[in-house]
């Protein structure tokens, strides 16, 4: 072996010997192809493991359904709220309508109102002349009167 060693450089060995030290610690650390991690595993454990797993699926999938129920009750009292706020709306319009026209209904009221009173104002007018004219007329007979009774006495 002596005799070789002097032939191999020792570099060369060097370089081989670290090779196959990471060549071997490479094959242990590796799992052998073909082989089931997990396998020392008994097969008890494996079992409850999956039905974990299914008992998890089975939450999820509750819990998923649950969401789509609360999602669909959101979206239906979203369109309730809609609906409210629409019938708000008309409610309000028609209130607004209703005063609208009770504001007309009052205003032509008193039009009416202005317009008899105009009216009466009128005839009262009307009668006030009548008065003043027939009281002319009185107060001009009392003179024709008073002046004839004073040429009576003259004469």
């Amino acid at each position: 072996m002596i005799r070789l060693r002097h032939l191999i450089p020792t570099a060369l060995l060097i370089n081989l010997s670290v090779t196959g030290a990471i060549a071997l610690s490479l094959a242990v650390s590796a799992p052998a192809q073909g082989r089931k991690v997990g396998k020392s595993e008994s097969k008890a454990e494996r079992k409850d493991i999956k039905e974990t797993q299914k008992a998890d699926s089975k939450d999820d999938k509750e819990r998923r359904k649950e969401d789509r129920k609360d999602l669909k009750e959101g979206k239906e009292d979203r369109k309730d709220l809609k609906e409210e706020r629409k019938n708000l709306k008309e409610d309000s319009k028609a209130d607004s309508k209703d005063e609208k026209e009770g504001r007309k209904a009052r205003s032509e009221v008193v039009k009416e109102r202005k317009k008899e009173d105009r009216k009466d104002l009128k005839e009262e007018k009307k009668e006030d002349k009548k008065d003043l004219k027939e009281e002319r007329k009185d107060s001009k007979e009392d003179k024709k009167a008073r002046s004839k009774a004073l040429k009576e006495r003259k004469n």
